[in-house]
């Protein structure tokens, strides 16, 4: 089965290849591919079916704390790269294409697509989004389903996270930090009897041929 967290490739404008990094305490899923040039930082937990490539733009970094959910596509222009804060929550089926800068505690829902563009800190954008074109999005900002924000002036429309979505993606936050540990430890226990099950079958293997010669 092909290797699914591995190196980028040599190209024209990456001279060598270089391995993912990711901190003991973060879970990518078996089922999620990493590649190349990318930080996975502490307590990060990567859904099946995300892709991160930091094989031509580069580099690809993701905070403390943060979550890349379920198909999940992150990617980036050559020469640009991909800045993911902590706390930060991309849900499923998002396409994060850079260059990108996402603040801490931002909160992206499902389906979204990021080009090209700086996120504040504890912004939430909802779902089936569109933000592209070089914008800045300020702190605080709320964008809702469907949006498309292509110009300034859509920019200084938005209005600012109502409430009840602050405590909610503070929530989701919480939620992944924990599926992360968990998967983590069935991981460790999964090794372990799997070591213990080889350890057994070497101790029957040896008696068996004691017992032949006797």
């Amino acid at each position: 089965m092909e290797e699914k967290v591995r190196p980028n490739v040599k190209t024209s404008w990456i001279e060598k290849p270089v391995s993912p990094y990711i901190h003991k305490t973060s879970n990518v899923d078996p089922m999620a591919t990493v590649i190349g040039d990318v930080t996975i930082g502490e307590r990060v937990n990567i859904a099946p079916g995300a892709v991160i490539r930091g094989d031509e733009g580069t580099p690809i970094i993701i905070g403390n704390n943060s979550n890349i959910q379920d198909n999940v596509t992150i990617h980036s222009l050559r020469g640009k790269g991909v800045f993911i804060g902590e706390r930060v929550s991309i849900g499923h089926g998002s396409i994060i294409h850079g260059p990108v800068n996402i603040g801490n505690g931002t909160f992206i829902g499902f389906s979204n697509v990021i080009f090209q563009c700086d996120i504040g800190d504890n912004c939430v954008i909802w779902h089936n989004a569109v933000v592209s074109g070089n914008l800045t999005i300020p702190n605080g900002k709320f964008i809702e389903s469907g949006m498309v924000i292509d110009d300034n002036q859509k920019v200084k429309s938005l209005a600012d996270v109502p409430e009840y979505l602050k405590k909610f993606a503070d929530e989701v936050v919480e939620i992944n930090k924990e599926l992360a540990n968990g998967y983590l430890q069935l991981v460790k226990k999964r090794q372990s009897e799997k070591t213990m099950a080889v350890e057994k079958v070497k101790t029957i293997l040896q008696q068996t041929r004691r017992s032949n010669w006797m």
